[in-house]
């Protein structure tokens, strides 16, 4: 869904709600506990020929997790259907079609840099960077709600995220919503951003641990081995990460799961 393609604020707001898990049964509802409005209003509204005000129509914004550009473009939008004549609304139209040109042709530009180190300090700063452009090869975590219910973070967050991976191309947006983009990331043994990529996912790998489910594997074993014995092991360990990541590449994307391997000496 992109906002740029609506010139009726209702109209997106109940095709995002259709969209959201289980169509968004109940979610008007939470709407309006958001809005501190009650549930007959924003049915009102949505299903009628009421409108929001200025104030409700910010609070949804920030509710949904809309961009800067795209929360101008949402409230052009009610100040159009708001608005007490022609003259008024033939201006606010022309600011809409302006602000949907510019916004559309800066989502489909083509970023030819590669990934620079000021961008990868950026994405390799939070584990959720890389969890949000995994998820979006998932069908069904294709928009910002539904990552943000996936992954528990705030849609406010996601949303950020999802501007930050779509200015460098790590994902892309079309009418089925996000995708796996055609950027790539590498983080290299040498790189400065190593330790803070590993040390993000092993503190996700802590809080799984407290959790205990059944379908999750922690194993940690002490142990006193030969020097051969040693490299043998660390040998073995390559190997499976190559033979995993193989394996990964040519399967269907269900599921987000985190690989840690810690194999090191003790001294």
């Amino acid at each position: 869904m992109i906002l740029f393609e609506y010139n009726d604020y209702k109209k997106y707001i109940n095709d995002w709600i259709n969209e959201q898990p289980n169509h968004g049964h109940g979610l008007l509802r939470q709407i309006s506990l958001h809005l501190r409005v009650n549930s007959v209003v924003m049915s009102q509204v949505f299903r009628g020929d009421r409108d929001l005000t200025l104030e409700q129509a910010l609070e949804l914004c920030l509710y949904i997790g809309l961009t800067d550009i795209e929360r101008d473009y949402f409230l052009l939008l009610v100040q159009k259907d708001r608005a007490g004549s022609d003259k008024l609304k033939k201006v606010l139209q022309i600011q809409i079609e302006n602000l949907a040109a510019s916004a559309l042709s800066l989502k489909n530009r083509i970023k030819h840099q590669k990934f620079s180190d000021e961008d990868k300090s950026i994405f390799y700063s939070q584990w959720f960077y890389s969890a949000i452009r995994l998820g979006t090869s998932m069908p069904n975590l294709n928009n910002i709600g539904s990552i943000a219910e996936y992954l528990n973070l705030d849609r406010i967050l996601v949303s950020k995220v999802i501007t930050f991976l779509l200015k460098n191309k790590l994902i892309l947006e079309n009418q089925n919503g996000f995708s796996m983009g055609p950027q790539v990331t590498h983080v290299g043994h040498d790189s400065p951003f190593v330790n803070r990529h590993h040390t993000n996912w092993r503190i996700q790998s802590l809080k799984a641990m407290e959790k205990n489910k059944d379908t999750d594997l922690f194993y940690t074993g002490p142990m006193a081995l030969s020097n051969k014995m040693t490299k043998e092991i660390h040998q073995t360990i390559i190997e499976v990460i190559e033979k995993t990541t193989k394996k990964v590449a040519a399967s269907d994307s269900e599921t987000l799961r985190c690989l840690n391997i810690d194999w090191f000496s003790i001294n």
